[in-house]
């Protein structure tokens, strides 16, 4: 077996040598399903190494013929990975794309710790980079980190498939764009690892090389959002930016990449205040999008507290992250991780992060290759109430996006009506206003109730006689229209998401007197008021 495994990988590596050959043996990544498939009935993962290793050996070819040409034509027909702009103009005509944008209205009121924000893991580390045709300097081209790449899209088309969870690897590393006084080191980002060297007491960043400078991607990120300018980041630091003194000390590197990040996203962050150099204010998992974002905020950083002016620019992420467990075996062990999450979820305990490493490093250094996430893996994580799923490899047709999607059906919403109820399949129609059926009710303490059947207009009143204490709502996230949907007896139930103005509007104010839905916007009850947990609109998030 191991014999055969060896030569199927060769094979492999011989298939990536130039486009002309690759067209004469098998497709782009048939060596590797063929490697894997043999590999399969092996009691061990780790006989799929060599497979694991033949198809990183493609996507490196692929890579390097994008950063030296950048016609992906030619390319794909090496790897099969096609990086296409008119797949993602496609998309973004797409059902998936106009629901996951709806989704984005349905929560933007509730806190942090209630929302499900589409990720991906690694994000900067993808294969889809070329170098400046306008003659500037280059900032990408082959190195250990891009030669093993965990996405094949830019970051920026990353973001225009509805990613808004990003994830940005910073190193305190020897670098070409290092200056005599950061004695020649630099903040780089790379798909490394930092460790301590036993006795040395220094760190070697293990897969670090020449790597793309940060400033290039924070550059990228928020040229993205000013070209978006409804948009909201969550960006993900992940901090190995550690003290290299008596050279280049870490408190260096941490002002550095403030100053970077001061210089590239300036008033766009959601920044901590009342902090002193080196002590982290914690996420603001209470406080919800609309609040951060009605202060000009448009990015929130997280990532390990660090020295100097990184505290002023980024939250550390708490004792309530929660990045534990195995998204390989999640659906395997279910129903015990979902249980455990619901029951996390249910009071708010935590904000969990569940991500997928698809490179080879990964897939050596652990109990070798695991089969991706699935679009039911991801559809599972959203109803248990995971709140950031990082997903590698993604493309614009990805079922994955679409496993995102907890609200609408597919297709939805039709012209048919202008209110929306859940079906009982938990997916969200619109439908006539006028027509009578339950109304969903929730209490303070998140708890749902139906009532007896009623018309649109009517259902803020049946709530609030029906269960005193309760409002007409709408849920949130994947594990809220579950709770819902445990809470009915078949049929359908009216929810408080209406067409206001030619736009969908959740929690759409109490009718006037012509029965229409208003643009109040919900000023009825909690998550509606766009106040996270209720209150005032802070002017800033503030340690504690």
């Amino acid at each position: 077996m191991r014999r055969l495994l060896l030569s199927v990988c060769a094979a492999a590596i011989a298939a990536g040598s130039g486009v002309a050959a690759a067209a004469a043996r098998p497709g782009p990544g048939d060596v590797a399903k063929q490697c894997y498939s043999q590999a399969a009935a092996a009691p061990d993962n780790r006989m799929a190494l060599p497979c694991k290793f033949a198809e990183g050996v493609t996507n490196q070819a692929g890579a390097d013929c994008r950063v030296a040409d950048d016609a992906d034509d030619r390319c794909s027909a090496i790897d099969g990975r096609e990086i296409s702009e008119a797949e993602i103009r496609s998309y973004e005509q797409s059902w998936v794309h106009r629901a996951l944008g709806l989704q984005r209205g349905i929560d933007a009121t509730a806190p942090l710790i209630e929302e499900q924000i589409p990720h991906t893991h690694n994000t900067f580390n993808a294969s889809a980079y070329a170098v400046p045709a306008n003659g500037s300097a280059p900032s990408y081209y082959p190195t250990l980190t891009n030669q093993d790449p965990n996405q094949v899209y830019s970051i920026s088309d990353q973001m225009n498939m509805d990613i808004r969870a990003i994830e940005l690897d910073l190193h305190w590393v020897p670098s070409p764009y290092g200056m005599p006084a950061t004695h020649g080191y630099w903040v780089t980002m790379c798909h490394g690892d930092g460790q301590q060297a036993p006795g040395a007491g220094v760190y070697v960043h293990v897969g670090c090389t020449d790597d793309r400078p940060a400033q290039d991607g924070f550059g990228e990120v928020a040229s993205w959002l000013r070209a978006h300018p409804d948009q909201f980041l969550l960006v993900y630091l992940e901090n190995q930016m550690y003290d290299a003194s008596p050279v280049a000390p870490a408190s260096q590197a941490h002002d550095l990449a403030a100053a970077m990040l001061q210089q590239a996203f300036g008033s766009l962050v959601y920044r901590p205040t009342g902090v002193a150099p080196g002590r982290c204010a914690t996420l603001p998992y209470g406080t919800s999008r609309a609040q951060m974002m009605a202060t000009g905020a448009r990015v929130l950083l997280v990532g390990s507290c660090g020295p100097g002016a990184w505290s002023s620019w980024v939250f550390q992420r708490g004792s309530t992250w929660d990045e534990s467990g195995d998204p390989r075996t999640y659906s395997t062990n279910d129903p015990n991780d979902c249980s455990r999450d619901q029951r996390l979820r249910a009071t708010d305990q935590s904000f969990r992060r569940e991500f997928e490493d698809s490179t080879f490093v990964s897939a050596a250094t652990g109990s070798g290759p695991q089969p991706a996430m699935s679009p039911d893996d991801v559809a599972l994580m959203v109803r248990c109430g995971v709140n950031i799923i990082g997903m590698d490899q993604l493309r614009p047709q990805d079922g994955r996006l679409a496993a995102l999607v907890w609200s609408w059906a597919v297709n939805e919403p039709s012209a048919a009506g202008s209110c929306a109820a859940q079906g009982s399949d938990g997916r969200f129609r619109a439908t006539d206003c006028g027509s009578a059926r339950p109304a969903a009710c929730r209490t303070p303490d998140s708890a749902w109730h139906v009532t007896t059947p009623v018309a649109w207009r009517e259902s803020f009143d049946a709530c609030a006689e029906q269960f005193p204490g309760s409002s007409f709502s709408l849920p949130v996230n994947g594990f809220r229209n579950w709770q819902l949907e445990g809470a009915r007896s078949g049929g359908s139930v009216w929810l408080d998401y209406a067409k206001v103005a030619g736009a969908w509007t959740p929690f759409a104010a109490k009718p006037g007197s012509a029965g229409e839905p208003t643009g109040d916007h919900g000023k009825h009850l909690g998550w509606g008021r766009g106040q996270g947990h209720g209150g005032d609109v802070p002017r800033r998030a503030s340690l504690r």
